[in-house]
């Protein structure tokens, strides 16, 4: 080989080494700045195998959470129903129901228990028993229930309320969870009020009955007798001197009073015969209190309190006149140094009327016996007046009660029916 074929060919050589040399570090170089070496790109493909997989899993959790969340929401909906469907029962049914949790205090309350109970609604929640009822049968009843685990049987009791007794049937029981664990106690109980007083009315009934019928027998034996005296008294009125004939004009006197209570046995006894027509309520108890007041002069004076309205009923206005006039002379009677006579009217399914006095009250040993014939505690008077009005009450197919208070007043009520 020549000089100058060595000349150019070495030079070459050389420009060829060096530029493959370059190229091979630029390319370590980018390798490197790229991180593609084969252990790096080992680690990458792990990097990238571990995010694609967090990425994963993360993805799945929120499709669970979604699905947590739905199933929790249709939870809670379906509680909402059962519990909105329990609501509902309770709220229909009639007896009252109130349930009481395991610290005593009402958890909830129906609307049967707040009418029969007289409360407003939701007032009764969060109280003691003893504050719903008062210290008696049915607070002991649920406290026992609560502390020994026992179901009650039924039982009644009477309850105060606004002013007005009223008798109650109830029982109790176990309030528990689906594990049996026990939450507190369910007191239901219904008003028997309205039975109580027809129960009162058919065994008084029944003994008026019984005493009218042996009323009217000893009637009918003292009439003749006393009419034979009278008689002979008129005989001797001729052969007596002024002392004589003042002394048989007395015991006159006194046979005529005897007549008259025979008469009123007599009509006491006599089945009732009513002529009705249809009245004025108003005009009728208006004309009453006229004719009471007016029979009481120079006593203290008594203030009016009337509340009555334009109502037409169907009843026998002379009996019903007598019946309510009964009614408001006893009051009258009741206030000999002044007062207040109050008389109310009420209309809805019945006609409701109330006569009521600030008198002295009624012992409650004689509630159940001022409508039997001959009980008074009056000097005066006989004790028929009450009889006679429970009998025309009775007789129109109403019934009268009487609610009384001793040093408070008392307040006797008719029920009539409107039709």
């Amino acid at each position: 080989m020549t000089a100058s074929v060595l000349l150019i060919v070495v030079p070459g050589v050389l420009v060829i080494a060096v530029g493959a040399l370059v190229i091979w570090g630029m390319t370590q170089r980018y390798r490197r700045e790229l991180g593609l070496k084969p252990e790096r790109q080992e680690k990458t493909q792990d990097v990238s195998f571990i995010i694609n997989a967090f990425q994963d899993v993360t993805r799945q959790l929120k499709e669970k959470e979604k699905e947590l969340e739905r199933l929790r929401s249709l939870a809670e909906q379906r509680a909402d129903n059962v519990e909105s469907y329990t609501e509902n029962i309770l709220q229909c049914v009639t007896s009252g129901v109130i349930t009481f949790d395991g610290n005593g205090l009402a958890a909830s309350m129906n609307r049967a228990a707040e009418e029969i109970l007289g409360l407003e609604r939701g007032s009764g929640l969060g109280r003691t028993c003893d504050e719903i009822f008062g210290n008696g049968d049915t607070c002991r009843l649920v406290r026992e229930t609560r502390e020994t685990h026992i179901l009650s049987r039924r039982m009644e009791a009477e309850l105060l309320r606004n002013g007005e007794r009223i008798w109650l049937g109830f029982n109790t029981a176990l309030l528990r969870d689906r594990q049996g664990i026990t939450l507190g106690v369910i007191l239901s109980f219904s008003d028997l009020t309205e039975v109580k007083r027809l129960q009162q009315q058919i065994e008084l009934k029944e003994r008026l009955t019984a005493l009218g019928e042996m009323s009217a027998g000893i009637a009918h034996e003292l009439r003749n007798p006393m009419a034979v005296i009278a008689g002979y008294l008129s005989l001797l009125t001729r052969k007596q001197d002024e002392t004589g004939q003042s002394i048989i004009r007395d015991i006159q006197a006194e046979i005529v009073g005897m007549n008259r209570i025979i008469s009123d046995l007599l009509t006491f006894a006599r089945p009732t015969s009513l002529n009705r027509t249809v009245v004025n309520m108003r005009h009728l108890l208006e004309s009453c209190i006229e004719t009471v007041l007016q029979a009481r002069p120079g006593r203290p004076s008594l203030s009016t309190v009337l509340d009555i309205s334009d109502i037409m009923a169907p009843v026998d206005e002379v009996l019903m006149r007598q019946a309510l006039g009964n009614l408001m002379q006893n009051a009258v009677e009741a206030m000999p140094n002044g007062g207040t006579l109050s008389v109310t009217m009420q209309v809805d399914k019945y006609l409701t009327i109330i006569v009521g006095d600030t008198g002295p009250g009624i012992p409650p040993e004689n509630l159940k016996k001022v409508f039997l014939p001959f009980f008074t505690t009056k000097d005066e008077g006989v004790g028929m007046g009450l009889a006679l009005t429970h009998k025309v009450v009775t007789a129109h197919g109403g019934r009268v009660d009487v609610m009384s208070t001793v040093n408070t007043g008392t307040k006797f009520r008719v029920v009539l029916p409107k039709e």
